[in-house]
């Protein structure tokens, strides 16, 4: 049926008559159900479907929808007032844009504009978008530390900062470090406490500027605003997107008042078509107020909690399981081998994870507004599926 679509992901298209959504269920055209629990690739953080951004975008879109290089509409200004807020950066600035990989491109950009130092530092297996900078990493610009392979020896939880290797790091010359707090390529692996706060002290140190990647550990995935609050530091830039539209495409890059000054003093420019959009800060606008009312990053905290010690129980009967890892909603369960015929066997019961390609790692990220109920009915398939290999 899907002859005429490029189809370009690395995933295999599993189905091609999905018509229609309700919360972490997806529905095709023949009225099966499917339980989604990668929530539309980490991005409808309060569910498919959900009535109330259904209702901010009709709200709106029969008003204006798009603005122009010169017209703004005031719910910019509104939402980055409570963007800064939950980030922590208040007296800052924010540009609205449409997909995570702008975000953290333009990001980029920024910091680069406000240093003179020619390295931008991050981890080896850190992933930041499809595109610019800090998808291409070159050699020239980027130096990349492998902090899973250092001298600490510290297992999966990588560097602490106390090895050899972590002290060939060139501080003098990194403008910008750019933290992953968690996703690792979509592998889900959290850096150490210790290590990112002496990163990012030693960067400030030497002027530099610390940006957090929240695209996908954002907007309560790990239980709490952003996956950067789970370490003792302030970002001066954080870029974010996916699960702040609930899958309508807008994405946001915050940065502090004192970088926003430094941007003035070097009259840096970047223009595109869609930029500050009004319905996208209407959308985002819901989600938070959404995530506010519902009390979601509790939600996300206990039930994640619950979910990851579920599994933790699985893993001790069952060897197959290597690793099981999790912060919040945000989990994936890494297997010795035999994770594609897990990932099928578990398609045939209707739930939907994501396979990370060429590794033995299924990712569980469902939507923060899942019911208990799912959560029990998957780790019932999960333990029954397991005793077959």
């Amino acid at each position: 049926m899907m002859k005429n679509i490029i189809w370009t992901t690395g995933h295999q298209l599993k189905l091609d008559n999905i018509v229609d959504s309700n919360n972490c269920y997806i529905i095709d055209n023949n009225g099966n159900r499917y339980i989604d629990l990668e929530s539309g690739v980490w991005c409808t953080s309060v569910g498919h479907n959900n009535k109330r951004v259904n209702q901010a975008i009709a709200s709106q879109i029969g008003r204006i929808t798009h603005t122009g290089f010169v017209y703004c509409h005031p719910i910019i200004s509104e939402v980055s007032g409570k963007i800064l807020e939950i980030v922590g950066l208040k007296g800052g600035k924010c540009e609205f844009l449409c997909s995570g990989s702008e975000a953290v491109e333009l990001g980029m950009r920024i910091a680069r504009a406000v240093s003179d130092k020619p390295l931008a530092l991050t981890f080896k297996e850190s992933y930041f978008g499809a595109y610019g900078d800090a998808a291409h990493k070159s050699a020239d610009s980027w130096f990349l530390y492998d902090r899973l392979n250092c001298g600490c020896n510290n297992g999966e939880d990588g560097c602490t900062g106390q090895c050899d290797d972590f002290e060939k790091i060139p501080f003098d010359r990194i403008g910008v470090f750019m933290l992953e707090p968690g996703s690792s390529s979509g592998l889900v692996r959290f850096p150490s406490k210790s290590l990112i706060e002496k990163i990012a002290e030693k960067v400030h140190a030497n002027g530099g500027t610390v940006m957090s990647n929240e695209v996908t550990t954002g907007i309560g995935r790990t239980g709490k605003w952003f996956g950067f609050h789970h370490y003792p530091i302030q970002p001066d830039i954080v870029a974010m997107g996916k699960g702040i539209g609930n899958g309508y495409p807008v994405s946001v890059t915050a940065i502090s008042g004192g970088i926003a000054q430094r941007l003035e003093n070097v009259k840096f420019v970047y223009a595109q078509s869609h930029q500050n959009d009004p319905l996208g800060a209407f959308v985002i606008k819901e989600v938070i107020s959404i995530i506010e009312d519902d009390n979601l990053l509790q939600k996300s905290q206990e039930l994640g909690n619950f979910l990851l010690n579920e599994l933790l129980k699985i893993k001790n009967d069952y060897p197959l399981i290597k690793s099981i890892r999790g912060r919040g909603l945000i989990l994936a369960i890494e297997f010795k081998s035999n994770a594609q015929e897990m990932y099928e066997e578990l398609f045939i019961r209707g739930f939907i994870l994501c396979k990370r390609p060429n590794t033995e790692v299924l990712r569980l990220d469902p939507a923060l507004t899942i019911e208990k109920s799912i959560v029990d009915s998957f780790l019932g398939a999960f333990s029954e599926i397991i005793k077959k290999f």
